[in-house]
């Protein structure tokens, strides 16, 4: 014989879905219940205070990155791509020396130094 799915509130059904509907009910109040006697109004948060480190003094010559010339920057961006710099100015024989340190992420973990002229002029790379 056939399930019979198409009618679901006939009289041979009503049974059942009188007793769900109603255990339904049952539950969704004993757990409105529940929530209202456990509800605790939220408190003041508390504010974090951060703590930060002293900061480090940077070693004699160091520079930021915004105080490279462009030339400079833009001749390095172009050899070494997705490089971050620590860049140095340094002074050999009165004229002043850009350097532009980077270390590799890779296992070796080399560091490379390389030097420009002010005009972004390439001086030589260790």
């Amino acid at each position: 014989m056939a399930k019979d799915r198409a009618r679901p509130f006939s009289r041979k059904h009503r049974k059942y879905w009188v007793t769900v509907t109603g255990g339904m009910v049952l539950i969704c109040a004993l757990n409105i219940g529940v929530g209202m006697c456990a509800y605790e109004p939220p408190h003041e948060p508390e504010r974090i205070q951060p703590v930060l480190p002293p900061p480090l003094k940077a070693p004699e010559g160091t520079i930021g990155l915004g105080e490279i010339p462009t030339p400079v920057m833009r001749a390095f961006a172009v050899a070494y791509p997705r490089r971050i710099p620590a860049p140095r100015k340094l002074a050999v024989a009165g004229e002043p020396i850009y350097e532009l340190a980077f270390t590799d992420a890779g296992p070796p973990r080399r560091t490379t130094r390389v030097f420009y002229k002010p005009d972004g002029t390439f001086v030589r790379a260790e």
